[in-house]
């Protein structure tokens, strides 16, 4: 994984409220860095801001 990666993926982490979902599907695509698993992480931050996991988002 490159160095511009992480620091994407570390901003998108200090984003979140609670990242430890974030950081299991994260480490799978450390772990074996494809696009699936970078489509699941992906996903995974979609669901965090679907579900309002954002620092300074308000909650519905």
């Amino acid at each position: 994984m490159d160095a511009e990666m992480i620091k994407k993926i570390d901003e998108v982490r200090s984003l979140l409220t609670d990242p430890g979902e974030f950081d299991k599907v994260v480490a799978k695509y450390e772990a074996d860095p494809n696009e699936d698993t970078l489509r699941a992480v992906i996903d995974q931050m979609t669901i965090e801001i679907a579900k309002g996991r954002v620092k300074g988002m308000k909650k519905e």
